[in-house]
């Protein structure tokens, strides 16, 4: 066998299996720079204050992490925290706030005029411009099969307040609520459609067992490094072949609960959370996508988290006054599981090697919600944080504090950290250079 530093394993009726890179396939692996990726991470309706931001801060790099990201301090040092950043182009245009703030969250735009209408009635379109992870994807998204992956727990709905990304003005890219899409899109021939392409992994032999005499002789032919992390990646596509009803005997049937069709059930969603967040990483670490994104629910909102006793509607909790503790409470046992969800993920990333790092090392995730306070509206001091440092691109293990930088600072900053050379991005009136001390 002739092989590359990327190499694909042929499986049943022509299936391409992508392994990790392979260092020792090529004589100057070394100086190839991994690939950089970008996630972006969406949660509705604001935070609790008091339980986001850092606590005993003493420094930009001293610091404990407060209740909701307790589950991330093995990640400590790879977080950056901007506190007093706003979304500032929110000043303009039609809509109400939530509306408003997940259109120009990633986009740093404002929305055209439209019939979608929020809560109180006022009447919005879509936002006017692309959203950061597309214009990343159009530069770094061009030489893998799939330019960016767009994922969703409980979005099913067609509004501006269920889309945070955008290929361009106008025009919101739908996300994939449901594992099954997701698999068969990566797995599945990609000119055969979605409905043809689950008929054909439910009739074939496992592609892992069809191509374990190529692995055999591949397996020969590489470092024992790269050996264990050939090893480490079958693994994981074999447990999540599992996840999605492979039998023992080879066979591929029908998902079962709790990975129903339904995206919309209550029980399933903390798998289907995982779940994404588990292809996303293999799909990152095959080299099949170098951008995603995921977002838990809408600006709408009115879930209920079952799984952890909390049974208020999403959007009426966010809306209760700050005495309110047991509403508060609530919204903060939200975010401490999505960030139990992010750890998963980050932990994903950094067991899969890359390099003389981790794909991890070379991962930026940004998470941000459309308002701040829920109960306020208010749209100044967004919880936002990064995670992950891009190659060292973005110092992690930072609180960095701004007076009411616009957004859109933060923005063109993430351009600048993937090598994109644009002098702006989102509004023209807002776009005022990067984000002070965000890179190094």
């Amino acid at each position: 066998m002739k092989l590359g530093r990327r190499h694909f394993l042929h499986g049943a009726a022509g299936t391409l299996v992508a392994l990790p890179m392979l260092d020792s396939l090529q004589v100057n692996a070394q100086l190839a720079a991994p690939p950089k990726r970008l996630v972006l991470m969406y949660t509705p309706n604001g935070t609790i204050q008091e339980a986001w931001w850092p606590k005993n801060v003493t420094s930009p790099t001293a610091f404990e992490l407060n209740t909701i990201h307790t589950p991330l301090e093995a990640h400590k040092s790879r977080l950056t925290f901007l506190g007093g950043v706003d979304l500032a182009v929110t000043g303009v245009g039609p809509g109400g706030p939530h509306q408003r703030g997940i259109g120009s969250l990633f986009t740093g735009r404002e929305l055209q005029v439209g019939q979608f209408l929020d809560g109180c009635g006022r009447a919005a379109g879509w936002a006017n411009g692309i959203s950061v992870d597309q214009r990343i994807a159009t530069e770094v998204g061009a030489s893998v099969p799939i330019k960016s992956l767009e994922l969703a727990a409980r979005s099913t709905q067609a509004d501006v307040q269920s889309r945070i990304s955008y290929a361009g003005p106008g025009s919101p890219l739908p996300p994939t609520n449901t594992p099954l899409e997701v698999y068969n899109r990566l797995f599945s021939r990609l000119d055969v459609p979605v409905n043809v392409a689950a008929q054909v992994v439910a009739r074939r032999k496992s592609v892992l067992d069809s191509v374990q005499q190529q692995y055999a002789i591949l397996k020969a032919q590489v470092s024992s490094h790269d050996a264990e992390k050939l090893e480490k990646h079958l693994s994981l596509v074999r447990d999540l072949e599992s996840r999605l009803g492979a039998s023992a005997g080879g066979g591929c049937e029908k998902p079962m609960s709790p990975l129903s069709q339904d995206p919309e059930s209550e029980p399933e969603m903390p798998e289907i959370v995982r779940l994404h967040f588990e292809f996303l990483a293999l799909a990152f670490a095959c080299d099949l996508t170098r951008v995603g994104s995921l977002q838990i629910s809408t600006a709408l909102n009115r879930i209920r988290y079952p799984w952890l006793g909390s049974l208020g509607n999403g959007h009426t909790l966010s809306h209760s006054g700050d005495s309110d503790t047991t509403a508060n409470a609530e919204i903060v046992t939200r975010h401490t599981w999505h960030s139990q969800m992010l750890a998963h993920f980050l932990d994903s990333l950094a067991a899969i090697s890359e390099g003389e790092g981790s794909v991890l090392d070379n991962t930026l995730l940004v998470w941000g919600s459309e308002v701040s306070k829920g109960n306020l509206h208010t749209l100044t001091n967004m919880p936002w944080v990064i995670a992950g440092t891009l190659g060292s691109r973005v110092p992690g293990g930072r609180y960095l504090q701004f007076n009411g930088a616009p957004h859109s600072q933060l923005l063109l900053s993430l351009l600048h950290a993937f090598d994109v050379a644009d002098n702006s991005f989102g509004h023209p009136d807002y776009a005022s250079g990067e984000l002070p001390g965000l890179l190094a």
